[in-house]
């Protein structure tokens, strides 16, 4: 615990403060115009008394620094880089009803284009957060079929073999061959603009090109930008309300803890987000624009109205901000994100309260809001794999379920296992609130004797699993079961837990049998070695891309009539680019 004599050095000036545990790990940022001032009111007696969590940081800290900045915008800045950094936990912290993705166009010398869940690290230019990954992929791979730019990591210092979508006309590659610089700058402004919002100028495009091809008697081509134009038009619907001050704005709605955001961009709703924060509306804003840096639209609208902060409101109108106003309950707008929030706090309050009761129930030591459960899944010993998922308040996050080959087993033993997941995965990733095992007491206690190898114990995480016979809930140790009646909220969780645990893992083992099934089977033609395989690999990509190729793609790679043909007749390929083979 800190004591006030180390406030004697402390200057008179503005800047930002770090309380820091033993580990030297921060457990709280602030920022103060006098720093001495600031600090001075964490060890004054009546405040500790008066605010809980003022003497918390300062029993948890065992180290004080600070950083002197010419300004109090400058620590304004500083604190919010730093908290979104350090994470530290007295702070308040804005919270992801699940990570939402992120789209990245890179400032290297070409461009690229893919989807990131942080922006730690990351140089270029961001777009999002937008709802899902299936969102930000679809709109990635429309954006690739117009512009073509590359979504692949490869180092453009040296020519190498195209992968597959060059193959389907979705990529320069200038991995590949030498591309006009000036020419590719052109099609990645084009992409920042339609990401920025402007869909309508991407639909004309496309409208153009139907046209265009369709004049010149090529069909196939002028029905890919059909498909292309049908596919956005389902992606981008227009908000369908009339909001005539601004065609980009934010709007945000709130009944704490929960907050819902609406970006609206060219008069398309682009993303509706849903967060949780102990914390008020500027607290919002900052954690949301500020230490996450995110996009600062002209318009801002709130459902009451806002006094910010002048260090906020300052930041806000740097960025962009033309205006922040309350958005008015007779628009249509307002009645369309009042609705939208009330699903969310319903959902929120029937999911807290079911996490609330397994706390009690199941004599956890937390309200149990991150959960990570695992299952093992073998066919009769071969293809042992393991699944991990992650349960964020209430919800599934599959952004962060993984997938953990244990080549290692060639016969049953979920035991050990088991043991080898855990190591594995806590060795490198902290510990869930509850950690969730597919099996009885055995597995249970496996995953423990796992934990303790790594120096953890019962204090540090709870650990339960479910006896398929009777969905009795066991505990490690010499714990007894717990049975609850089947429509109970608790189990009821639990058992969806259970039955998604077992999908994913299930659904990783078939895809592993076959995918080595058709490694297997590309290896029993005639006339297909080691360098061949390699080389159709190194063109596709994957079997999947080889069962899509036609002959003539194949054909290329091969170049015997003979072999190609037997792989066509093996995977159902196409004998060119319209038919399939008979």
């Amino acid at each position: 615990m800190l004591e006030r004599e180390l406030l004697k050095d402390i200057p008179h000036s503005p800047g930002v403060y770090i309380f820091r545990d033993s580990k030297q790990i921060p457990v709280y940022v602030g920022k103060a115009k006098d720093l001495k001032k600031r600090l001075s009111s964490y060890f004054n007696k009546a405040n500790q008394q008066k605010n809980e969590k003022v003497l918390d940081i300062v029993s948890e800290a065992d180290f004080l620094d600070y950083i002197l900045t010419l300004n109090e915008d400058e620590a304004f800045i500083l604190e919010s880089n730093l908290i979104f950094t350090h994470k530290p936990k007295f702070n308040v912290l804005l919270k992801d009803a699940r990570v939402y993705p992120y789209i990245l166009v890179t400032s290297e010398k070409y461009p690229r284009i893919t989807y990131v869940r942080n922006k730690n690290d990351l140089q270029g230019r961001f777009f999002g957060p937008y709802p899902d990954t299936r969102f930000v992929k679809d709109l990635i791979e429309t954006a690739q079929k117009v512009y073509k730019i590359r979504s692949c990591d490869r180092s453009m210092d040296r020519k190498s073999k195209p992968c597959f979508l060059y193959h389907l006309g979705m990529c320069f590659a200038p991995c590949y061959k030498d591309v006009d610089q000036d020419e590719y700058r052109l099609h990645v402004d084009s992409i920042i603009d339609f990401l920025g919002g402007n869909v309508d100028a991407m639909k004309e495009y496309l409208s153009d090109a139907m046209l265009k091809y369709s004049k010149v008697l090529n069909f196939e081509k002028a029905a890919q930008m059909r498909d292309v134009y049908s596919k956005l038009t389902r992606l981008f619907v227009p908000l369908g309300v009339e909001f005539t001050n601004s065609r980009d704005f934010d709007v945000i709605m709130y009944e704490e803890p929960i907050f819902l955001l609406l970006r609206i961009r060219n008069g398309y709703l682009l993303s509706k987000l849903t967060f949780t924060l102990d914390g008020t509306v500027n607290d919002f804003l900052q954690q949301f624009y500020v230490v996450r840096n995110n996009e600062v639209p002209p318009y801002i609208y709130t459902m009451d109205d806002v006094q910010s902060e002048d260090d906020l409101k300052k930041y806000l109108y740097s960025k962009g901000l033309k205006k922040m106003s309350r958005l008015s309950q007779g628009e249509n707008l307002f009645r369309l994100a009042f609705k939208n929030l009330e699903e969310e706090v319903q959902r929120f309050t029937t999911i807290g309260n079911t996490l609330k009761q397994a706390k009690e129930i199941l004599s956890l030591s937390k309200i149990p809001q991150h959960i990570e459960g695992m299952d093992i899944s073998h066919l009769q010993g071969m293809y042992t794999v393991a699944s991990l998922i992650v349960f964020e308040n209430g919800k599934p996050d599959k952004e962060q379920y993984r997938k953990y080959r244990l080549d290692e087993f060639k016969e049953p033993n979920d035991f050990e296992s088991i043991r080898t997941v855990i190591r594995r995965r806590y060795s490198k990733h902290p510990l869930p609130d509850l950690l969730f095992i597919d099996g009885g007491k055995g597995q249970v206690n496996s995953a423990l004797e796992a934990l303790n190898e790594l120096g953890f114990s019962q204090k540090d995480v709870d650990i339960i699993g479910i006896a398929k016979e009777d969905e009795r809930i066991v505990f490690p140790g010499e714990v007894p079961d717990l049975h609850l009646r089947l429509d109970h909220p608790v189990l009821r969780m639990l058992i969806f837990l259970r039955d998604e645990c077992h999908r994913f893992a299930i659904g990783f083992n078939r895809s592993l049998r076959s995918k080595r099934f058709e490694d297997t089977k590309l290896n029993d033609i005639k006339g297909i070695g080691s360098v061949r395989k390699k080389e159709l690999m190194a063109k596709f990509g994957s079997i999947e891309n080889i069962k899509k190729a036609s002959f003539e793609e194949i054909n290329e790679v091969i170049c015997n009539r003979r072999v190609s043909e037997e792989i066509i007749k093996n995977f159902g390929g196409h004998t060119n680019g319209n038919k399939k083979s008979g």
